[in-house]
């Protein structure tokens, strides 16, 4: 529920939307708190403002008529009109359900707060406006938009409030309404945040009727066929990921004979039968036995024969795109008895059957190369003594596959301490970059977990060290194994908040919006064991003491480079789509930026450029995650940092290794000429405090 101490934008929405329009007075039914009604007078130089309230009201009076008793005993008979009316939650009373059921929505009884908009409406001048703070489900109920229309008014715009651009639009955001008397079948859907230019992108395009470049900047829709934002957004998304996809919309009625709720058809109707859970979360399989659900909570779907092969519709589905259609669906339909005819209603994305029939091969062999991969590790567990067979078997499979086409696709700060290592002849160096390697790894995988943790960081109080305070001043000066506690740490509350109900669309916001499979990557706990054993080993090397010879070098290159093996099939493809950027010029306008980057990739000294858009600002000075996927890139926090030296006109990367007062020691794994270098850095001071990793004394 909004707060009864209503943030200072939302007036300042208000008297924007306001002025110019000669409104002369105002009224508050709820005038609880007279310091926003004071402001939205002043901003439209009002003549006249009315506070209604049953309690002592807070705040300034001056130049207010303060009428106190029962809002609704005293409006019931009242004649005057007002041009502006204000209506928000009265301190005891919030605005109904914050996530309530559409189908119980459509027929419930209005809630009182609901009919008092009924209440108001005859006291709207003929040019005037009531805007009020109403929840999610306000449109559900189709009784109360039907009176409204009766008496009428009709809804302007409906903008969800988000107070934390970080934060992903949900369901169950609350919205302010724009009522006014008169009749239109278009409305206006958006997000409203904070940031004052957004609030002028708004309103000029509700003044012109057109939809922004974004749905969070204003998107008309039928006022019967209005659904949440985020459901917009999702559409969107579908729409954007279809393009991707470059294959022609169908009907999902024109591929099915039948779609209905549990087990289904007979023998015969096995190869052209799918079931598909309600919820997206569960997989859709081919057989009832096999789904991960009660069938009762499952559609059986009868595919009519050569327009889709079951197979690939499995697949499909598992795709993100698929993923975001079942979502749609879900969303659209509420509950398990409207899902067979919303997926009847809903389309799809198919090529044609032939083109199924190459991809449903293509995948056959993808799998039958992890099944022999899968063999030939059985093989190398059962006859230990086969080494060398079984890697000749392995390399014969990967068919030239190697570490520099790999490298080639992770971030430059990684990618260029494998190039030195590729690079370097000495069996001792090559031992020290990979164990470089290892470690700028661990840090900068927990730098990615903080930069997305951050902001509910603060916001929730979390405190990563909590458990083990004693550790927190171990960051003064870090180690490869403090960045190991972090990377659990900080994995371990990424993963909580995904269990939770639309988690992991609010976490997929934080990071950027990159694919679920990198988020699983980077807080994975087998992740967090290896680099315990890389670190076990360092520290049991560096334990024998002594100089190595030659031999002993081999062995633990030998070992190393197994470890790196091991580390590629964990780390796999994940950074083939994400982009560490480096902002440049930027160029805003209709509230969008679009901004030239740098991607910093790759091993090679010359980063390419690329353009993107953005609906936030991003720092010429920082760095940030990018997916190119419809997301804000995140910030990355100041743990790194990226130099041009004016010398040699090279990029170096530097990682945070120790701070002594507000002196900090950057160090570079890849650059010889300065490998290292001291700063004073306030910025990396206030983060390291603020993450509670010090204790600022």
């Amino acid at each position: 529920m909004i707060p009864m101490d209503i943030p200072e934008w939302i007036p300042a929405f208000i008297t924007s939307y306001a002025s110019g329009r000669n409104y002369r007075s105002i009224l508050s039914p709820y005038g609880d708190d007279l310091k926003l009604l004071h402001a939205v007078r002043e901003g439209i130089t009002a003549v006249e403002a009315v506070a209604i309230t049953d309690t002592r009201p807070a705040g300034t009076a001056e130049r207010i008529e303060i009428i106190q008793g029962d809002p609704v005993s005293l409006l019931s008979g009242c004649t005057r009109r007002f041009d502006l009316i204000l209506l928000f939650p009265p301190s005891h009373q919030g605005t109904g359900s914050a996530n309530p059921n559409r189908e119980e929505a459509e027929t419930v009884n209005n809630p009182p707060y609901d009919e008092h908009i009924l209440t108001l409406a005859d006291l709207i001048s003929d040019t005037g406006a009531l805007i009020a703070i109403v929840h999610s489900g306000f449109f559900w109920n189709k009784t109360i938009i039907g009176q409204l229309s009766e008496s009428g008014l009709f809804c302007e715009a409906a903008l969800t409030l988000t107070q934390d651009r970080s934060l992903q639009v949900q369901e169950n955001d609350q919205l302010l309404i724009i009522m006014r008397r008169g009749e239109r079948e278009m409305m206006m859907a958006g997000e409203l945040t904070p940031e004052r230019a957004r609030h002028e992108i708004l309103i000029r395009n509700l003044k012109q009727q057109k939809n922004g470049k974004r749905p969070e900047l204003g998107y008309f829709i039928r006022r019967s066929e209005y659904r949440s934002l985020h459901e917009i957004l999702l559409e969107e998304q579908v729409r954007r990921l279809a393009e991707e996809h470059g294959t022609p919309r169908v009907p999902f009625s024109g591929i099915t004979r039948s779609i209905t709720i549990g087990a289904c058809g007979t023998l015969q109707d096995a190869g052209r039968r799918i079931y598909l859970p309600f919820s997206p979360a569960a997989p859709p399989v081919i057989s009832h036995e096999d789904l991960s659900v009660p069938p009762s909570d499952a559609a059986c779907i009868l595919l009519r024969t050569g327009t889709v092969e079951p197979e690939y519709l499995i697949h499909f589905f598992r795709t993100e795109l698929g993923r975001g259609i079942r979502e749609l669906v879900m969303r659209r339909a509420e509950t398990i008895h409207r899902f067979a005819s919303t997926l009847a209603e809903t389309e799809i994305y198919l090529p044609p059957p032939q083109i199924q029939a190459e991809v449903i091969a293509i995948n056959a062999s993808i799998e039958s190369a992890r099944d022999r991969l899968t063999s030939i590790q059985r093989a190398l567990w059962m006859r230990p003594h086969s080494t060398r067979s079984v890697l000749g078997q392995l390399e014969r499979l990967r068919e030239g596959e190697g570490i520099t086409e790999w490298m080639e696709n992770l971030p430059f700060p990684l990618a260029s301490i494998l190039w030195i290592y590729h690079a370097e002849r000495s069996p001792a160096k090559k031992v020290g970059h990979l164990l470089h390697f290892f470690e700028a790894s661990a840090e900068f995988i927990a730098g990615i977990l903080l930069s997305a943790l951050y902001p509910i960081m603060r916001s929730e109080g979390i405190d990563l060290l909590d458990e083990n305070p004693e550790f927190r001043d171990i960051y003064r000066n870090a180690t490869f194994r403090s960045w190991i506690i972090l990377c659990r740490r900080a994995g371990r509350q990424v993963r909580k908040k995904i269990a939770r109900d639309g988690g992991y669309v609010d976490m997929a916001r934080l990071f950027g919006n990159p694919d679920r499979e990198f988020i699983d990557m980077v807080t994975s706990k087998r992740l967090f064991a290896f680099l315990d054993e890389v670190a076990d080993l360092r520290n049991d090397w560096k334990g024998h003491g002594g100089i190595t010879g030659k031999r002993d070098d081999e062995e633990q290159l030998a070992t190393l480079e197994r470890l790196l093996e091991r580390f590629r099939e964990g780390v796999r493809d994940r950074f083939n789509h994400l982009r560490v950027i480096l902002p440049g010029a930027a160029v805003y306008r209709d509230g969008i930026f679009s901004c030239q980057v740098q991607s910093v990739t790759g091993t090679r000294a010359r980063f390419p450029d690329m353009s993107i858009t953005s609906l936030i600002p991003l720092d010429t000075g920082s760095l940030f995650l990018y997916s190119g996927k419809g997301g804000e890139p995140m910030k990355i926090l100041p743990f790194f940092r990226l130099i041009f030296h004016p010398e040699t006109g090279e990029p170096a990367w530097y990682f945070y290794n120790r701070i002594e007062g507000r002196r900090v020691r950057w160090i570079s794994y890849h650059y010889e000429p300065e490998s290292e270098f001291e700063e004073e850095d306030e910025e990396v001071y206030t983060m390291l405090r603020d993450l509670g990793l010090i204790t600022g004394e």
